[in-house]
This record gives structure tokens, sequence and C-alpha cells, in this order.
């Protein structure tokens, strides 16, 4: 563990942190989202002290709320040899673009030529590379940790040779000039896993106060829809021996005695209910990301509800017993009624995760899934509890078996949403803007041309009129979204996942 920790530093106020005012060489890690994002991303805990301990970097964070100045040396981004930028959600891709220049840092890859040198990685950037490569030099296909192992490795050739550098780190580095397999990390219980986290007296992570812990990586269920259980894959989970250890030490270094437990899937963990069951007996108290609901029991609310966590959160997807197997997420009303009422009776709120647009998704299944959502909602009034109901389309994702698929017309996203709004009443219904979801498949889907459309979108509104106006001006059809597409259509397709070729023998879904 990283030695003489500061207290206080920083414009954040941050605590757990280290101050190296040298080093060699300087690594930034640059996550094009909020501080306060940053900070509740596992991931920026992994990087930054993985970096501290293995090496002799000086290394700071930046962030759309100091893209400028590092969080603890207040040096200036242009200044550093190595940029690391985090890339999970597609529209990363716009606010790094805006990170970069506000921070005076050459945007376009091919005009910076390597100074600094820019590794993206993260969901969005490994699944589609290719629209990244307009501002990264490379992407990493892979888990971050063998990324990180293979920086420390080579730092010698950086900052004079940062092309020899980026030839150094090997396989999982993705230029667009050959097909790169994804690369893993095997064994996840010895993987690396920092038991000091940063935190900051000003800004409180997303999840509140705690130690954030990770006990599985990946899913097992591969829903078709689901680009983390593909690009994730195969499912790993430490074990709970390891969990435990993390935590205890974990726990000396927050302000909190309370866990957040990051996994795709809590419940599919083999050591879970001993895990809560040892919170619960040392008086820590925990809280639980999103739950596949027919993986938990209802004894498990029992133990779930000694917590301080207000809100169950459960992501049916949808509530149609036909579409719901097809999509592999099978649903039976009658049980999980009777899961959401025990919820309720245990003084649960609850949350609900609906999506619609699959492209075998009939007028019957979402007329289903609206009733079936009538009953719930009169059962949460009847035991006196809040539901919320959050609606998305299907955006579809590259490597999944939907990646083909066509996103939903924005008039009949319109008028699902209107009908769920109408029906539940509109404090019950939340959903995401159909632009928003447009602007994530253009990204999610699209090649280099599409990349430096969202490079240049970055300095005006995501807005349909600035949109239409730029793709008009860049002669770049951002109608493709919207249409059935076939093999030959995959921007990504020189990028290797485990199952690739398992998806590719699935037939295309929902033509006629």
């Amino acid at each position: 563990m990283v030695k003489n920790l500061a207290p206080y530093a920083g414009r954040f106020g941050e605590y757990n942190v280290y101050v190296r005012s040298s080093g060699y060489p300087k690594v930034a890690l640059v996550y094009p989202s909020t501080y306060q994002a940053s900070i509740s991303n596992l991931f920026t805990h992994i990087a930054y002290f993985y970096l501290l301990e293995k090496s002799d970097a000086l290394v700071d964070r930046f962030t759309l709320d100091n893209p400028d100045r590092g969080s603890v040396t207040e040096r200036k981004l242009r200044e550093f040899d190595l940029i690391l930028a985090s890339a999970n959600y597609e529209l990363d891709l716009p606010y790094l673009a805006k990170l970069l220049s506000d921070a005076g840092v050459e945007v376009f890859a091919e005009r910076r030529k390597m100074r600094p040198l820019i590794i993206v990685g993260g969901l969005a950037a490994m699944s589609n590379p290719e629209p990244f490569l307009d501002i990264a030099d490379a992407s990493f296909i892979g888990d971050g940790e063998v990324l990180l192992q293979r920086l420390v490795r080579y730092f010698s050739t950086l900052p004079e040779n940062p092309g020899a550098f980026l030839d150094s780190l090997d396989s999982g580095v993705y230029t667009g000039e050959a097909n790169v397999r994804k690369v893993v990390v095997e064994d996840l219980s010895n993987s690396f896993h920092p038991t000091v986290e940063i935190r900051s007296k000003k800004v409180e992570p997303v999840f509140g106060e705690g130690f954030y812990v990770e006990i599985s990586r990946g899913c097992r269920w591969l829903c078709k829809f689901c680009l983390e259980a593909y690009a994730m894959y195969p499912y790993r989970y430490r074990s709970l021996e390891t969990v435990k250890k993390l935590v205890d030490e974990g726990l000396r270094h927050v302000e909190k005695k309370r866990v957040v437990v990051y996994s795709s899937s809590p419940f599919d963990h083999p050591g879970i209910r001993d895990l809560l069951e040892y919170f619960i007996e040392n008086e820590v108290d925990f809280s639980l990301p999103s739950i596949r609901w027919d993986t938990v029991k209802l004894d498990d609310l029992d133990i779930i509800s000694k917590s301080t966590q207000k809100t169950l959160t459960l992501a049916p997807e949808t509530m149609s017993s036909n579409l719901g197997c097809s999509i592999g997420k099978c649903f039976n009303f009658d049980v999980f009624s009777e899961l959401v009422s025990k919820a309720f009776r245990e003084r649960f709120n609850v949350k609900l995760y609906i999506m619609t647009g699959f492209p075998q998704e009939s007028e019957e299944d979402f007329q289903e899934t609206l009733r079936n959502l009538r009953k719930i909602l009169a059962l949460s009034h009847e035991l006196g509890r809040k539901l919320t109901v959050n609606v998305n389309p299907l955006v579809p994702k590259p490597h999944t078996p939907l990646q083909d698929s066509p996103l939903l017309a924005e008039k009949e996203y319109s008028r699902r949403v209107k009908l769920l709004e109408a029906e539940l009443g509109r404090s019950t219904v939340t959903h995401l803007r159909w632009l928003h979801a447009f602007a994530q498949s253009l990204v999610a889907l699209g090649d280099r041309r599409i990349g430096r459309f969202f490079t240049l979108l970055a300095f005006r509104n995501i807005s349909k009129r600035d949109m239409v106006d730029l793709a008009n001006t860049l002669k770049v059809d951002i109608s493709f979204p919207l249409k059935h597409r076939s093999r030959d259509e995959r921007p990504w397709s020189r990028v290797v996942f485990p199952l690739d070729h398992i998806v590719d023998r699935i037939p295309s879904l929902g033509r006629s």
C-alpha cells in the first residue's frame, strides 16, 4: 500500500491521496465526466494506486470539473507524457474532446503526433474503438489491470519514444491496423484491488461514503442486448475470503463503516449471502446494485432490509413472458409480484428498469408489460411505498446478438413513453430521451467518420438541429442506427471478443 497518504490535498480537499511532486513519466488519468462520477468509478482508484505503488510515475487525475489542472498536483494536462482516458459510455467521446480542448491539448491524434500519447479504454471504447481513434492514439481491448502491468514494465521508453512504447505494450492494443483479441484477468481474486480509495472533503461519491468493493466481473446470463455481459466475458468473481480481507482493510480508510458492492449480478456470487451475513455480524452497513430479480430469494430481502438501503432496484427489462425468454430474461409475473410485494412490506421503495424496442417485440408484448406495471403500481399504493419505472429504448451494442438491430424510431418510442406516463403517472415514469439514445447508438455502431463528427459536435450542442447540420456539412450518414445492418457494416470487426464466433451463428433477430 502507498505510504504517507495526504490528509487533505488539492482543489477537492482530497484525502487518501499521495502527493508526489515529481516523477517519471508523468501520467494523467482522464475521466470525461464529473469529478463526482470519477471517484465513484472503481477503476479510477485501481489505476491511481497501482501506478503509484508499482512505479515512480507522477500520477494525477483530470475530469470535466478540472480539465486544466490536476486534482492534486495542479499541473497542466498538456505537461503530461501519457494520458489514460476512460470511456465507459458512448457519449464520453465528445466530452473527452471538450476536456482536451479546454486543457489546451491538441484534440486530433494526427496533429498531436503522440505528444502526449493518449490511450483510451473502458466498455464503450473497447467494444468499438474506431470512433475514438480520431482522438486517441490507441484503444486497449481488455481488462485495465493488464494494461497497467505493461505500462509499468515499459515506462522507461517514455517520453522520448512514444511510438516504441506503444508498440511494446503488445497484445490488446488496437490502433486500427490489425485484428486485436481481448485480453483478460483470469484470476480476479489475485488481481490488484486497492484497500485505500480516494475520498474528498467536498464531494461525496455517487453511491455515498464507504468502501467500494468489486466482488465479480462480467455476467453469466448473457442477455441478448447486454454489452457488459459479452464485453466482460468470462464471468469471474473474487473469493469470499478475498472480499472479506479487502473490506476489513478498506474500512480502516473511510469515514463511514459502510460497503458499496460492485457487481453486474450480486446474487450470482456463490458467497453473497455469507458476505451479507458477515456485514451484519460486524455491524457494517452496505448497499447493493441493481439485482437480477430471479436470482434473489424472499429470505434475502430480510437480510438486505438490515442495511440502510431504501430502494431495491430490479431490471426485468420486459414484463412480457413471451418476450422475456427470447432476450434472456424469462419473466413470471406471479413470482415477480411476490418478490416486489415482500420488498414493499420490508419498507423498500422499488425501482424498475424497462426496455422497449426489441426487434421481436410486438404490441401485445408491450401491452402485457403495461398491464403488469399497473398491477405493481397498485400494489405500491396499497402498501404505501414508492415505485419508479425507468424506461429506455434498446440501443444496439457491438458484439451482442442484437448488434445489427435497428433503434426504435423516435415517434414510436414517444408513443410508448406517453402511454406509460398516462397509465402510471408522470411521477412514476422516468425515461431516457430518444435523442440521447440515438447519439449513443451512433457512437456504439459508428466508424471513424462518426468519431470526427462527434469530436466536432463537442463544440456545439447535442441537439437534433446541430447534428443534422454538421452531418450535412461533413457528408456523414447518421441514419444507419435506424436500419437493419449486415455483418459487413460492423466497424468493430477487427476487435475480437471471446464469444464473437458464437454470436455470429445466431440468426438475425426480428427480420421478416
